[in-house]
């Protein structure tokens, strides 16, 4: 936008030179403005990608944006599978103000893409007024070397040969939340709404897995307000509900202190409460206590303390939403009356598993995945309803090759992974319904997009899987569940799209629901509670 600035000079210098008369100058000025607006409104940083349909009613300046960020009331991936419908291609351009992006709806592209060009597809797109307003932070940041060192140490820290030493950590809070949930729930007499306590449980897994912290309770306050600051971000990344981030003259007519940047102070609370978990831990181990968890993983791997924040602000922002978001709206379908008979299936699969050995159970569900049907059954409720219905964008960094045409490199390429996650050429006639059996005897290393896929997929997918399948586990060990029917109760919402009524950020949470959930052996439960 400096050009404009440098334009309006030249006029001022072509006047007092004499070169121009004063009105000449200004219809020379006007011209220059007219000129400098129609490049604003129709250029894009790539041009368009040639055999590849463009996305219906572009508008200057913001292009495709005005359906986006949930001003219809449907999320992104919601519009982007219409205008694909209409368009009857599964790969489309569009462009989200002055950025030319291209999205992929079916599972075969984005696999073909995603897997197929895993190096090619390894950056981000640089966000403005969000990106350069955050530390550094894996999960949304270009690809770099700092980034390459830091998400390396990530998967060497959250691998399988890790876990071993991660499981002491993950008894307790699991232990809790069946704990609260009974208690609070008076054993099945009021209804409940589970999501607070498997939010805790959820964010008291990561702060454990991260900084060996805990949170007291699911009304502590330091976590409450570290979650509040972590969802504020979450909103804002990847999302398109803001015109100015996409529109560079929105940017020069409208500074960052005049629109009231909500980044900037979410990140200052976020930081300031990880320096204080930071300090804690090191204090811990400074007096001798031997804290195993992914923050001392780093340090041997000799990151800066920037690198092991960065670290792990990706696990803490995640965890929250898709993890808990996925036991939370699996638990909605068992308690609907759709899926409340289901629970006798699951409950039944895992005493055979275990000999009819409850304790066993109990004892191996964060050790192993040993109940198929309850594998299916997470991974189905992960495919069937998206978290995050888009993922995160990537940016080519290299020209790819497909289809007859070339993608360009430093073009924004979208992954629609809510749509992909229901294509029917991929999953069958049936990819539009619940089938909780659907991966029994089926092993693919890639069942769905709900962590992403290629080369930036969520570092923590495989450990996450875990936590869902623990969880799960041991709730239909330890209660029946039913909606609750009382006036006003809410129901469960399971419908494949409308289970979340979030249309305007990167991460789709459930709608709440009220469940009683009653112990099937109140003795057996309270025995296991007081270990």
């Amino acid at each position: 936008m400096e050009s404009i600035v440098d334009n309006l000079d030249v006029g001022h210098v072509l006047v007092s030179k004499g070169f121009l008369s004063p009105s000449a100058a200004i219809t020379l000025i006007v011209g220059i403005l007219i000129y400098i607006l129609y490049k604003q409104a129709t250029q894009t940083d790539h041009p368009s990608v040639p055999h590849l349909p463009s996305a219906p009613n572009p508008i200057p300046f913001i292009g495709n944006l005005l359906p986006l960020g949930g001003r219809t009331h449907h999320n992104d991936s919601t519009v982007y599978s219409s205008w694909s419908r209409d368009l009857n291609t599964d790969l489309f351009q569009l462009r989200l103000g002055n950025q030319r992006t291209i999205v992929a709806s079916s599972f075969s592209t984005i696999k073909d893409l995603w897997i197929g060009h895993s190096n090619s597809l390894i950056d981000r797109p640089f966000q403005h007024g969000f990106a350069d307003k955050l530390q550094l932070d894996i999960s949304g940041a270009a690809m770099t070397e700092e980034i390459r060192r830091c998400r390396k140490a990530a998967m060497r820290a959250l691998g399988k040969p890790s876990w071993a030493g991660y499981y002491p950590l993950l008894e307790p809070s699991s232990v809790d939340l069946v704990g609260n949930v009974f208690r609070k729930g008076e054993n099945g007499a009021r209804n409940l709404e589970i999501y607070p306590y498997l939010r805790q449980v959820i964010f008291d897994l990561a702060l454990s897995l991260t900084y060996g912290a805990r949170q007291k309770d699911a009304d502590d306050q330091f976590v409450l307000t570290l979650i509040k600051n972590i969802n504020i971000i979450s909103k804002v990344r990847s999302s398109t509900q803001r015109f100015r981030d996409y529109v560079p003259i929105l940017r020069f007519l409208i500074p960052d202190a005049v629109s009231g940047n909500v980044v900037v102070t979410a990140e200052k609370i976020r930081q300031q409460h990880l320096d204080v978990l930071y300090a804690s831990l090191k204090k811990r181990i400074a007096e001798g206590e031997e804290v195993n968890c992914v923050i001392t993983g780093l340090v041997k791997d000799k990151l800066s303390e920037e690198e092991q924040h960065g670290t792990c602000k990706a696990l803490l922002q995640a965890a929250p939403d898709s993890t808990a978001s996925a036991v939370y709206i699996g638990i909605a379908w068992l308690c609907s009356p759709t899926g409340k008979e289901y629970q006798e299936d699951l409950y039944h699969a895992i005493l055979e598993a275990y000999d009819g050995n409850k304790d066993k159970a109990w004892e191996m569900a964060f050790r192993e995945e040993k109940v198929p049907l309850i594998v299916s059954f997470y991974k189905e409720t992960l495919r069937f309803w998206t978290a995050t219905p888009f993922a995160t964008p990537r940016t080519t960094v290299n020209n790819i090759q497909y289809r007859g045409t070339t993608i360009p490199k430093g073009i924004t390429m979208i992954m629609n992974a809510q749509e992909a996650n229901h294509d029917k050429s991929w999953y069958g006639e049936d990819a539009e319904t619940f089938n909780p059996k659907r991966f029994i005897n089926n092993d693919t290393s890639l069942p769905h997009l709900a962590f992403g896929a290629g080369s930036r997929i969520c570092p923590a997918a495989a450990l996450s899987n875990r936590i869902i399948y623990a969880l799960i586990l041991r709730l239909i060990l330890a209660f029946e569940m039913e909606e609750a029917t009382e006036p006003g109760a809410r129901k469960p919402n399971v419908d494949m799209l409308g289970f979340s009524d979030v249309h305007n950020s990167l991460v789709a949470r459930p709608r709440k629901f009220d469940c009683h959930y009653t112990a099937r052996d109140a003795e057996w439960l309270e025995s296991i509670m007081s270990k």
